[in-house]
């Protein structure tokens, strides 16, 4: 009898231990649906939205166009893991450029709409936090078919490595750079779309980056060789189009997005920086935002444009800007460091009005919005878990899929 004693109290340890092992891979996981037109759900959905185009490394911003599914594993103290099936469009944005994505427009039908769907995970955390564990997203441009059906005159895609979409970016960009003093050392960094058509008129569309060349450019365009000390940093983004002959005066347009404000503005000249004063963090040197709460995205507040040269007055003291009051139940975290595509944390803010004044604060973590598991050594009780394969399934709510944003073909 006192044999078996020892026995059992390591059997009781070891069931112990099998139960507070990481991932409690014996707790049963207990998932419940969601409406997809619950508040707290449309937070965290725009606030998704957010994380993943500024967690994507290139491309263009994509949009919320409907949440399709939800799924909850609430977890206690850990918090609260939501499973969002997001329905998303692509924007004409860059990634690089500082639009919200809000503010984006959305790939028309007529240049070949580009759509899908993002399984994305998110941990939202007792003191209001909210994480983005993972995303995958799959998105498809609609088959040619479909296009020509609907619009036979319409361009077609064309590979972003083939000679016509290369001349068609170096022509257009050549084209800038003669315009604008400012595009004299820019050359083509990616073609990131390109497209062509035979009728009415044969045109070649092509979407690219750009970079500085200080050591000259390719007969491509490119840079002629990058260096150390060049700088090799995406400056922008230029939409251009080539209609007619290529080699016989064609006619160019071409408009470019410069991403890099404290070298080139393009939404309108700051004024001057004079050298001969202290440097004051609190003088603005570019175009500074505010929350609107009406569009519930940051809206540019410009500076007023550069004086002639013949008069140069003192440049004035900071302007104190007052911003408008925002919505408490989403707060962007100020000591977030901003990126170039900062302004997209403005998107974590809902839309404001007093039904949502009361709903769940959705905070951005104050570092970093990805979420890092802990190592083993330090790992809790209360460490969140998180499903290896995302939930697939039906919604019993007639809420999911919700209502488009967006209006398709």
């Amino acid at each position: 009898m006192d044999r078996s004693c020892p026995f059992l109290l390591l059997m009781l340890s070891c069931y112990s231990g099998c139960v507070h092992s990481e991932e409690l891979s014996l707790t049963p996981i207990e998932l419940a649906p969601v409406p997809c037109n619950d508040k707290a759900v449309g937070k965290l959905s725009r606030l998704a939205m957010t994380y993943i185009n500024e967690d994507r490394p290139d491309g263009y911003k994509f949009a919320l166009n409907r949440v399709a599914n939800v799924h909850l594993h609430a977890q206690g103290p850990a918090g609260n893991v939501y499973y969002l099936d997001l329905d998303v469009l692509e924007t004409k944005c860059h990634l690089g450029s500082p639009k919200p994505w809000k503010r984006c427009e959305i790939r028309p039908f007529m240049e070949t709409q580009i759509s899908g769907n993002c399984n994305t995970t998110l941990l939202y955390t007792p003191e209001g936090y909210t994480y983005l564990y993972s995303y995958d997203c799959t998105l498809v441009p609609d088959p040619p078919e479909k296009l020509q059906q609907t619009c036979p005159t319409c361009p077609l895609l064309l590979p972003v490595e083939s000679q016509q979409a290369v001349n068609a970016a170096r022509i257009t960009l050549a084209s800038y750079r003669r315009q604008f003093i400012r595009g004299a050392e820019l050359g083509v960094k990616t073609i990131t779309r390109a497209s062509a058509q035979a009728v009415p008129e044969k045109s070649s569309f092509v979407e690219y980056t750009v970079q500085g060349c200080p050591e000259g450019l390719t007969e491509r365009g490119t840079c002629q060789r990058l260096t150390l000390d060049s700088d090799t940093e995406t400056a922008g983004f230029c939409v251009g189009s080539v209609h007619g002959n290529m080699k016989l005066n064609p006619d160019v347009h071409v408009s470019c997005e410069m991403f890099k404000v404290q070298n080139v503005d393009f939404l309108r000249p700051v004024q001057p920086q004079s050298h001969g004063l202290p440097a004051d963090a609190a003088t603005p040197t570019f175009p500074s935002t505010i929350l609107d709460l009406g569009n519930d995205t940051l809206q540019p507040v410009f500076t007023d444009p550069a004086v002639p040269p013949a008069v140069q007055p003192p440049p004035p003291g900071p302007t104190l800007i007052q911003p408008a009051p925002i919505d408490p139940s989403v707060v962007v975290n100020p000591s977030v460091p901003h990126s170039s595509s900062s302004s997209e944390s403005a998107e974590g803010l809902s839309d404001s009005s007093s039904e949502e004044i009361g709903g769940p604060v959705a905070l951005r973590p104050p570092v970093n919005f990805r979420y890092q598991r802990r190592n083993r050594r330090k790992r809790q009780a209360h460490d969140p878990v998180f499903l290896s394969e995302f939930p697939s399934g039906f919604s019993p709510f007639r809420s999911c899929p919700g209502p488009s944003r967006y209006t398709t073909v």
